[in-house]
């Protein structure tokens, strides 16, 4: 069992270094990081940690989880707002918000309702049928470029991801 552990490291070994080389590329070089609560800053590390060894579906939704937490945090530092809801519906609700509210850019906005809607391709919740949405967008996808689309979810998730992170002088 140990040797078969090895081999599978030994074989993913040059990929998890070039993520991590991309990972690198996309936090300040001082490292300094702000996470809004421990919430957030333990998802940060876990979008890192899968983006790392490949556990790309699990890169996509836990970004999700950490851009819900992180804005969330942001939002809570504004002013009193009592037209603002308790909860929001969505990240797409959450980033609205956060975009009416000035706190995330035009960009950052349509990155966040981009992982939101992919998100929901990889967790449907319809009780009355299968959809079909991961296996078009995996056969869209799949025309358009050689890389695998559960990469280049995760890719884009983690770079949301980040975005979000602040950055402290």
């Amino acid at each position: 069992m140990s040797q078969a552990l090895r081999a599978r490291d030994d074989s993913d070994h040059e990929e998890r270094i070039d993520r991590l080389a991309e990972l690198i590329d996309l936090l300040p070089a001082d490292g300094l990081l702000g996470f809004h609560g421990q919430a957030a800053e333990w998802l940060f590390d876990d979008v890192k940690a899968t983006w790392i060894y490949g556990a790309f579906t699990s890169t996509v939704l836990t970004a999700h989880a950490f851009c819900m937490v992180q804005l969330a945090g942001r939002m809570r530092l504004l002013q009193d707002n009592p037209r603002l809801p308790v909860e929001a519906e969505s990240l797409e609700h959450l980033a609205r918000l956060a975009a009416e509210a000035g706190i995330i850019d035009a960009d950052a906005h349509a990155q966040v309702v981009q992982l939101h809607d992919r998100s929901r391709t990889y967790v449907p919740a319809n009780l009355h049928r299968h959809e079909l949405q991961l296996e078009r967008h995996i056969s869209e996808t799949e025309q358009v470029t050689d890389e695998p689309p559960l990469l280049l979810d995760a890719r884009q998730a983690l770079r949301t991801a980040a975005a979000l992170v602040d950055r402290r002088p």
